[in-house]
């Protein structure tokens, strides 16, 4: 049992109900460069014996300014995404590589959510005994639970996307693949600054009606869990969490083989139900001969097609193993 402190850039938006009281420290900042004086402020009050960081831009800055923390101070680093196609479409990418290079490896720990992620930080210089794999935790319990569903009205096959509208995540991709297609509709969950873009891109594309922005949505599974298949057309991803949970509410996934920390969960997912395809003409290929599901007039939540996965416990456990291991 350790005790903790979550810091906070702010608790603003849709998830802020989530939000635990207990231990929080809230820097009430929009910007990270705003709130960096506060968060060093607040390391130095807490005197922590480790910072757990889940955003590479925090943990380079707390790397560059270690010796400012308090003596003794363990910093593991979570990486949340690939980091050689992320550092490749930055804004700052020379900047940010040289950083990268001369800084992560001096990180006590690293936690690498996928065997390609691992290997991406093993060839950028990371000693193999800082470096560990843990794969992303899934609350299967929560999510078989689920009881309403959401699902456009029609019989055409109904596809769902779900994540942040920015390049990274690729929804121009399909929306490019769809305007082939009269009857098939994609549903897209998520906000953000590609919001415009990919709505005219759209409407261009004569999708007006095949395409539907919902923005954020409080419950998108019922969605995901409702359509016959799952997209995920991102360029690059480290272990997508909204995969694992498509096929735990039992909707296959279909994506880019780009997206490689999928490949590792390949044995545990029942055959033809995660498809991985080389590129956009591959995809319009494999939509051209999918069928839609067989209840789609009266719903039921589909067995769970992912055998193996950490549960939050599992993952929380092997955490505090490694947490353990890295201070004594």
């Amino acid at each position: 049992v350790f005790n903790y402190s979550l810091i906070l850039l702010n608790t603003l938006g849709p998830l802020k109900p989530k939000i635990k009281k207990e231990n929080i420290i809230d820097l009430e900042k929009e910007r990270f460069r705003n709130a960096f004086p506060l968060l060093i402020k607040n390391i130095k009050f807490i005197k922590p014996g480790v910072i757990f960081s889940t955003f590479p831009h925090i943990t380079l800055s707390l790397l560059f300014i270690r010796k400012l923390l308090p003596k003794g101070t363990v910093i593991i680093s979570r990486e949340p995404n690939m980091i050689s196609p992320s550092l490749n479409n930055s804004s700052f990418s020379i900047i940010l590589k040289i950083l990268h290079k001369l800084l992560l490896p001096t990180a006590d720990k690293i936690i690498a959510n996928s065997q390609a992620m691992y290997q991406d930080l093993y060839k950028r210089g990371v000693k193999k005994n800082k470096l560990t794999l843990v794969h992303n935790p899934i609350d299967h319990l929560s999510l078989r639970k689920l009881r309403t569903f959401n699902r456009h009205p029609g019989e055409g096959l109904r596809l769902v996307a779900m994540g942040r509208l920015v390049y990274q995540k690729g929804f121009d991709r399909i929306i490019s693949i769809l305007k082939n297609f009269k009857d098939v509709h994609l549903t897209i969950l998520g906000e953000g600054p590609e919001y415009n873009n990919l709505k005219e891109m759209a409407e261009k594309c004569g999708l007006k009606n095949n395409v539907n922005f919902k923005g954020y949505v409080k419950n998108p599974h019922s969605y995901i869990a409702a359509s016959d298949y799952f997209i995920l057309p991102s360029r690059w991803e480290g272990l997508p969490n909204a995969a694992l949970e498509s096929l735990v509410v039992g909707t296959p996934v279909i994506s880019f083989k780009e997206v490689e920390g999928l490949f590792d969960i390949i044995p545990y997912v029942e055959k033809n139900k995660l498809y991985l395809c080389k590129n956009e003409h591959e995809m319009g290929i494999l939509l051209k001969s999918l069928s839609i599901r067989s209840d789609y007039k009266n719903i039921i939540l589909r067995k769970n097609l992912l055998s193996q996965f950490n549960t939050p416990y599992d993952y929380a456990s092997k955490l505090s193993k490694i947490i353990k291991e890295v201070v004594l």
